[in-house]
């Protein structure tokens, strides 16, 4: 074993020369007897710490000791570290609290820190720049090996392999190292005894390439990097890796391109925001759209921006010649199994970046155990995150990529068949969730027609639930509204945005209800459906009225009522005098606003309808106000609040006691006004209506008066 085996030798000497037993040395440097007797035979290699105490004890020049200390020393095989590393302060500091403390926290093994992330997100450059930095606490080096588990242009590292050139690191000679992966790894293990070494295995496949490469000695910490969870690696610290933040990845961004000093003292350059939101905040992609968007480089960060966020050439532009974005999501998808190739295409037809696994299900149309299967395999591959259990989202960067299989591998037909499926599902879920919202609203049956899919729905106890999930599908569904439209499924896209409705009302997203009812509405002409262009019509004027747009409103309140009025629907009829009476009413036309309320109530009290009857009410009181008319306004809006409680409407109760708090304070009756705020309040809270609690507190503020204010 060379001079190892020269120094074993010299031990034994020496050691025999002082008279000394192989126990007493053992106690003197604190090294076991069995260590000690594998060094003197040269089995084992002996350690920088280990040589400095022998000298100690046995004597020995201290220059003789430098060189054979440092020949022992496994040379750093680490890349160079970047120059431009910004962020992942708080991983890092993880990290280094896990693999340089110096008493492990299990005494027996080596702390194994396992690095994981999606391609691009700078595993390897946190891995090396932690181990740089470590230099000193490891005074048997480093040792390095690249794994190449996700490389294009050559195979992975196999065990034997890696053990072989990490054997050789170590200093053991080739003819020395045994030919068998068992034999190999057991000399591997032995030979980091009595060592402080760190151990770096960069891009590792999964726990079955990293098992054999562990050392067993406690003060030799491992640090793994890999693009799978490596979920059977049960005695590693796990610490997945994310994005950048927003102010990290534009500082990235300005060193690379050389523009760092280009803020003007208010934050990033201008577009460069746009430009790293776009890159996913990646920092691959960063530095790719960084040395492109260079002063005098190919593009500018605006022109930049534009490309990227365009679909036809997004992705292509995190190409520059030397590295891509596509390429190392290529090798992470190739990777797959064929289920989960498919998932992953499926998920690039999904209009928003989240869904719950029976979404992916209906996707698919498998059970639900086959498609929780693909997402797990997904989500340890760093294809996915998944938000918490059974929750997952698609980075920025691979749904564009996820959208390119899909364009590649799907046919027309299939995209237009599993846009449908989730249609059809979202169609009966938020069904089912806006009935707990709103539950005495009168509704047509506009699900019939749907299929909802055979995996479980999604279910709500309370109102609180159903507004959670609305609140966590709403992107995909209003995205979904207009996906149907440009598929031509109109019958899906009505009724999408009728269930949308309930949400909508409440969470006051009036740009989205307004967008949505526009296509839907084109897409109830299209399908000759005058029932379902009629419930269209009515809800886009109550976002328009809502929004200021008078006239809008009142021509789709027409509308509606001349198709409610063919087809013989009474109450839709009733509905839209009932909310083209509020045309009147923002127009300053308060008695011909009543009137047509009075019209409405007069069928809702025939048709039983105490829900529209509660909200007829105190449109009525609201109008008697604007008259003057205070008493009757009171009397109308008291009747109105009892009817809503009784009904158990929260959302109606909370307007209720705004509009009565309003009139008795317009009526010189603080202090009952400023109870029924009070109340309105809380009710607001209950119902998650910010809108109606802020209406509530601003009236509590007029009724306290300047000093409050």
């Amino acid at each position: 074993m060379g001079e190892a085996a020269a120094f074993g030798a010299s031990l034994r000497r020496r050691r025999a020369a002082a008279g000394m037993s192989l126990a007493e040395l053992a106690r003197l440097v604190h090294y076991s007897k069995g260590h000690l007797s594998k060094v003197e035979r040269g089995l084992a290699l002996p350690g920088a710490d280990l040589v400095r105490l022998c000298a100690g004890v046995l004597g020995e020049e201290p220059e003789a000791e430098r060189r054979l200390a440092q020949s022992l020393r496994p040379a750093y095989a680490l890349p160079e570290a970047g120059r431009h590393f910004v962020g992942r302060d708080k991983e890092t500091q993880l990290v280094e609290s896990l693999i340089l403390s110096p008493v492990p926290r299990d005494r027996s093994r080596p702390a194994v820190c396992a690095i994981t992330g999606m391609a691009g997100v700078g595993k390897t450059a946190l891995a090396v720049r932690i181990a740089r930095g470590a230099g000193d606490r490891f005074p048997d080096g480093c040792l390095y090996i690249d794994l190449h588990g996700y490389s294009r242009n050559m195979p992975a590292v196999t065990a034997a392999d890696a053990l072989d050139r990490l054997l050789r690191m170590l200093g053991m000679p080739a003819e020395s190292i045994p030919r068998h992966v068992e034999d190999r790894s057991a000399v591997y293990r032995g030979a980091f005894a009595g060592r402080r070494v760190l151990v770096v295995l960069d891009n590792a496949v999964d726990s079955r390439h990293v098992r054999p490469l562990l050392p067993h000695e406690a003060g030799c910490p491992v640090l793994v990097t890999s693009r799978s969870s490596l979920p059977a690696l049960d005695e590693a610290h796990h610490v997945p890796l994310g994005p950048l933040s927003a102010a990290d990845a534009s500082e990235l961004f300005g060193r690379v391109a050389g523009t760092a000093g280009d803020t003007g003292g208010d934050g990033p350059a201008a577009g460069v925001r746009e430009v790293v939101d776009l890159c996913g905040r990646l920092p691959l992609a960063v530095r790719i759209a960084a040395t492109r968007c260079r002063p005098n480089g190919a593009r500018t960060v605006e022109d930049f921006a534009h490309r990227l966020a365009d679909q036809r050439w997004g992705l292509a532009e995190l190409d520059d010649g030397e590295r891509s974005v596509v390429a190392p999501f290529t090798v992470s998808f190739d990777a797959l199994g064929e289920a989960a190739q498919r998932m992953f295409a499926l998920l690039g037809l999904l209009p928003g970046v989240e869904c719950e696994a029976p979404v992916a299900a209906v996707l698919a149309g498998w059970d639900l155990p086959a498609a929780e299967r693909a997402l797990d395999q997904l989500a340890d591959a760093h294809l996915l995150v998944r938000i918490r259990p059974g929750r997952f989202r698609l980075h920025d960067l691979l749904r564009a990529f996820a959208r390119q299989i899909a364009d590649r591998t799907l046919a027309p037909e299939v995209r237009g068949a599993v846009t449908g499926r989730l249609a059809g599902h979202y169609i009966a879920a938020a069904d089912s969730m806006g009935r707990v919202l709103a539950p005495h609203r009168y509704r047509p049956e506009v699900v019939d027609g749907a299929e909802p899919s055979a995996v479980p729905m999604p279910r709500a106890d309370g109102h609180d639930e159903a507004l959670a999930w609305f609140t966590a599908e709403q992107d995909t569904l209003a995205a979904l509204v207009h996906e149907t439209a440009r598929l031509g499924l109109d019958s899906e896209c009505w009724r999408l945005a009728y269930v949308l409705r309930d949400f909508y009302f409440l969470s006051k997203r009036w740009d989205a209800w307004i967008a949505g009812h526009r296509v839907a509405l084109e897409a109830a002409h299209r399908v000759a459906d005058p029932a379902a262009e009629a419930v269209t019509a009515n809800n886009l004027g109550l976002a328009l009225i809502e929004t200021g747009d008078l006239d809008g409103a009142a021509a789709h309140y027409e509308r509606a009522h001349l198709l409610y009025s063919r087809t013989g629907d009474e109450h839709g009829a009733a509905n839209s005098v009932a909310n083209h009476a509020w045309v009147h009413f923002y127009r300053g036309e308060h008695a011909a606003a009543l009137a047509e309320l009075v019209t409405a109530l007069a069928y809702y009290r025939r048709a039983g309808a105490r829900r529209n009857v509660g909200i007829t009410l105190r449109g009525i009181g609201l109008a008697e106000l604007e008259l003057s008319r205070f008493d009757d306004a009171i009397g109308h809006l008291e009747s109105a609040l009892a009817t809503l409680e009784s009904l158990g409407l929260q959302l109606d109760t909370a307007m209720a006691l705004n509009c009565l708090g309003e009139a008795y304070l317009r009526s010189g009756r603080t202090e009952e006004g400023r109870d029924r705020l009070e109340r309105a309040v809380t009710v607001s809270r209950l119902c998650g209506s910010r809108h109606e609690e802020a209406r509530a507190r601003y009236h509590l503020a007029l009724a306290a008066g300047p000093a409050a204010r």
